[in-house]
């Protein structure tokens, strides 16, 4: 029990302090187009954004039937130490040997300093998933939501990379977006609607001050209408799968991953997502 407390708190966040982190960070480092890495750390601060919180039970549950000593586990694509923190707690008191992969240099930065101050061992990869060549391979890869940040067309490309670079007898845990949109008011305006429901909870949460700059709400308006862009344009499950059977990769499981609603005056944002798991 103690190894298993010891080994939660070593991956456990302090949100505010790394989201002012990722401002500072982003704005010399992050060149993504709506400033993701900038902000994504205020978004989880306030709330905003707080799938990986209410999926991880999920996660665990599906992932805990393949943990096993020194896993090579790769995060492909991540934000923050969010997704790294959180293998790490499902993999507790087991110490996964960890890589992040990302083609932006601030989200790698913000992880290497969380590492730092935790005394983790963690890689990080400046690279795009695409190139993975099979050179190396892990026995996890989880996307968690990173085929949202990619046009459907390329999944096929994306998946056919990501066997090459999965051991025999891996396994890769794909989160994606299937569908999102508005019910109510404004349903023609997701990334308006997100907008306004994501800088309520900025200024009534930890990082309030954030939002009394134009340059953060400059930031926030270019990073709300990408995320519209990207949401008009997602995957259905279906495709998903047959992406990645295309790939090599047999199916596990899939599952979907429940989200609540985010309401702003009469509209609501509303999300359907899977969780998929698959076998080389």
């Amino acid at each position: 029990m103690a190894d298993q407390t010891t080994a939660l708190e070593r991956w456990s966040e302090d949100l505010p302090a790394q989201a002012r982190r990722a401002l500072a960070v982003g704005r010399a480092l992050c060149a993504c187009d709506g400033h993701y890495h900038t902000l994504w750390g205020t978004l989880r601060a306030s709330g905003a954004s707080n799938g990986l919180k209410s999926e991880e039970p999920l996660l665990a549950s599906l992932i805990k039937p393949y943990v096993r000593d020194s896993a090579r586990v790769m995060i492909a694509g991540a934000a923050d130490p969010g997704v790294p923190c959180a293998m790490g707690r499902i993999y507790a008191p087991v110490m996964p040997a960890l890589t992040v992969v990302d083609r932006c240099k601030a989200s790698l930065e913000l992880m290497r300093q969380f590492a730092a101050t935790k005394h983790l061992v963690c890689r990080t990869l400046n690279l795009n998933l695409l190139d993975l060549d099979g050179s190396e391979q892990w026995d996890q890869i989880v996307l968690h939501y990173t085929p949202d940040f990619l046009d459907p067309l390329l999944h096929g490309r994306l998946f056919q990379a990501l066997a090459r670079a999965l051991s025999p007898g891996g396994t890769v845990v794909c989160a994606a977006m299937t569908a999102t949109g508005v019910v109510g008011e404004r349903e023609h305006e997701v990334g308006g609607v997100y907008y306004d429901y994501t800088l309520k909870k900025v200024m009534d949460g930890p990082m309030a001050e954030a939002a009394a700059s134009t340059e953060f709400l400059d930031m926030l308006r270019a990073y709300s209408v990408r995320w519209g862009q990207r949401r008009t344009n997602l995957p259905s499950s279906e495709q998903l799968v047959h992406s990645m059977r295309n790939a090599g990769l047999s199916i596990l499981s899939e599952n979907s991953a429940p989200r609540q609603h985010r309401i702003v005056g009469g509209a609501a944002l509303v999300d359907s997502c899977s969780i998929i798991i698959a076998g080389k």
